[in-house]
């Protein structure tokens, strides 16, 4: 069932409070009295220090919707929280950018210092100023890097490492913020401790203290490794009180092999049904961590973050549903596939070619209908082309019925939901997830 939708207000109801009392502070506090002077240059230095507050504000709602923190996510989905993460990122730049900004300008006027002399008064006379100015130059570098045309261009493992680096550039900055102006002493000291106290518990027991529990608690391996085509590898890993590890079909789990160069996490789809037993993982190789999977031992240590996600039957109100597959996207809807949860289903899987279909075998034993269609290549019982609205209103005369499970390259997925839209069919009804597999 989709969460109600005083469930999934109540994040902004928190974030418009929090919000909210930091303008009280700021304005019962020194900047308020500034603010009143009608100074130019003293109401500079009170916006600049709200933006700087702002600014953390918009930290630490960064910090909740990239913790994994399962209560977040089973509100809105990875999607829809990357899509609020990127634009909060976009304010959040804005906002530091600001705080100096507007403080060097502000303290300018009123002093009478030029702008460069005063900037550099900053850093070596206020209290850790220095260390801010550090921290504000890593973040936005880290920024600069997460930009689509640049991040495409990284490594995984590269973009992940350098993000990492964001945490030392919190730290810099957090002296800087306690040991002056608003959030200095008093009720605003403590609330602003609280505040962010409160965010990096959170962060710090959902992504990284249970994964590292769940690891222990289980004692995740590598049972078997088997290739299901050419480039296409299925992970078996087992463990102990496995029947307590639950998920649903269409979930992840972010994946860490505890093997030389393979110990970044990554995030792949769960290609099996939970069993109680084990769990399976299903990927492609088309990077540098992919591509040496099958190099994995037996035995091998794993730690899974997981399960996450929303892309599952249960959020879908009809009866019917049509899962549409595009190469390694069968992964999530085979297994969801084969959880059935008591519904019709009917499955149309795109390939280029025959000879590179993972679980084609697999899918023909669990009794769905299902079509594959090869885009390059002709096959008995097969369709040639791609997936588009003409191909399903004529493989499936009931799709304004049901529900629509997409999962494949982000071009397809996005081209197929439009096109059905343009069919007529609601929004509600059509569930995609990106992420990288």
């Amino acid at each position: 069932m989709r969460p109600s939708l005083t469930k999934q207000l109540l994040p902004f109801v928190i974030l418009a409070a929090n919000l909210a009392v930091i303008v009280a502070l700021w304005w019962q506090g020194s900047s308020g009295m500034l603010w009143q002077n009608n100074s130019s240059g003293e109401r500079l230095i009170a916006l600049g220090r709200l933006v700087g507050l702002i600014a953390e504000l918009a930290l630490l709602t960064q910090l909740v919707l990239i913790g994994r923190m399962r209560f977040i996510e089973k509100l809105f989905g990875f999607d829809r929280l990357n899509r609020v993460h990127r634009w909060i990122g976009y304010c959040f730049l804005f906002f530091i950018l600001l705080h100096p900004l507007f403080l060097t300008l502000g303290y300018s006027q009123s002093t009478g210092q030029p702008l460069v002399q005063q900037f550099l008064t900053f850093i070596n006379t206020f209290e850790d100023t220095s260390k801010a100015l550090i921290g504000l130059i890593i973040i936005v570098g880290v920024a600069t890097l997460s930009y689509p045309l640049i991040r495409n261009r990284l490594r995984y493992e590269t973009w992940h490492g350098l993000h990492l680096l964001m945490y030392v550039a919190i730290g810099l900055v957090f002296g800087h913020q306690i040991n002056t102006a608003d959030v200095s002493q008093g009720n605003a000291l403590y609330y602003w401790l609280a505040l962010n106290f409160l965010v990096f518990g959170l962060l710090i027991t959902y992504r990284f203290l249970r994964p590292f529990y769940l690891a222990w608690h289980h004692k995740f391996r590598i049972e078997k490794i088997m290739a299901e085509t050419k480039d296409v590898w299925s992970v078996y890993i087992s463990g102990v009180d496995m029947t307590r590890f639950h998920f649903n079909g269409g979930q992840y789990a972010n994946i860490m092999f505890l093997a030389r160069g393979l110990w970044y996490p990554h995030p792949f789809s769960f290609s099996q049904a939970y069993n109680g037993t084990h769990v399976r993982f299903t990927m492609r190789a088309s990077g540098d961590f992919t591509k040496r999977i099958g190099e994995l031992k037996i035995g091998t240590r794993v730690i899974l973050d997981g399960p996450l996600g929303v892309f599952t039957a249960e959020r879908a109100v009809q009866q019917k549903l049509l899962l549409i597959a595009g190469g390694i996207g069968i992964t999530p809807l085979r297994a969801m596939a084969e959880a059935k949860y008591n519904r019709d289903i009917v499955l149309l899987y795109g390939n280029r070619t025959t000879q590179n279909v993972p679980f084609r075998t697999e899918l023909e034993l669990l009794n769905i209908k299902t079509y594959f269609v090869f885009s390059d290549d002709t096959a008995p019982n097969s369709e040639r082309g791609r997936i588009d609205g003409v191909r399903i209103q004529r493989l499936v005369p009931d799709w304004r019925e049901r529900e629509v499970f997409i999962c494949g390259p982000g071009l397809m997925m996005q081209n197929i939901s439009n096109e059905l839209k343009q069919l007529g069919m609601s929004k509600k009804q059509i569930h995609f997830e990106n992420f990288y597999h």
